[in-house]
């Protein structure tokens, strides 16, 4: 920060110097304020948090997803999703609490708000603990093909964590998944095509497996109902 302020402070001396500000008086006070802006804002040239004010009530609302009362906590779930946009990262940031019932209310209600929750949950993958990436990823697993472009990315681009976590959200979106891939494959670096076949194939080889578990399963059926068939 006193470097920010050093360089407004050379600003003005400039604007002093060369007659755009005309009386050292003027100037001063243009300092002041500049000033007063930096250390409100707490500026150091690099911007400020994303974070924005929740109002009261989505806080109580969201305070109301870990009530012990099943009615409370559909109505708060019901009312965040009407809150929209305002609510989605206080939404996101009950995965942080460990609470599997919260945490599932909260990614039920930024489903149902809609795609303005992906870049949000995205971010989460990147900067998350380890059980925050987790529900966000399964989050964005309902959203299914409108997510797999913001996955692709991560995998791309993101950190090592959040591009294991996107990976694996990927393969349990399964097919509809499979174009995207293909098209990033054909058309991205060596680097990016190997992680998207990686990604193809085990999406294939999964799907593979689960119709191959439930052939069995199948068979397993039919033959333990074949004597009781066979006695009627």
């Amino acid at each position: 920060m006193k470097t920010k302020i050093r360089n407004d402070g050379r600003i003005i001396g400039r604007l002093l110097n060369n007659g755009t500000i005309r009386n050292a008086a003027k100037a001063t006070a243009i300092a002041a304020v500049i000033l007063a802006v930096i250390l409100t804002c707490g500026c150091t040239g690099n911007g400020g948090g994303n974070d924005k004010p929740v109002s009261p009530e989505i806080e109580q609302n969201i305070k109301d997803l870990y009530s012990a009362d099943d009615a409370v906590r559909k109505t708060a779930v019901n009312n965040l999703i009407l809150a929209g946009d305002e609510a989605i990262v206080p939404l996101t940031k009950v995965f942080s609490s460990g609470d599997k019932t919260a945490s599932m209310n909260a990614a039920v209600a930024l489903y149902a708000i809609g795609e303005s929750s992906i870049d949000p949950l995205i971010d989460v993958l990147n900067t998350g603990s380890q059980t925050e990436r987790e529900w966000a990823a399964n989050t964005l697993c309902l959203f299914e093909a409108r997510a797999v472009p913001s996955l692709i990315n991560v995998v791309k681009t993101g950190s090592k964590q959040g591009q294991e976590i996107a990976e694996i959200a990927i393969i349990k979106i399964g097919e509809p998944a499979l174009p995207f891939l293909e098209l990033e494959a054909n058309r991205g670096s060596p680097v990016t095509a190997d992680k998207m076949n990686s990604l193809i194939y085990s999406i294939r080889a999964t799907e593979g497996l689960q119709q191959r578990l439930s052939a069995e399963g199948n068979a397993t059926t039919s033959t333990a109902a074949a004597p009781t068939a066979a006695t009627a």
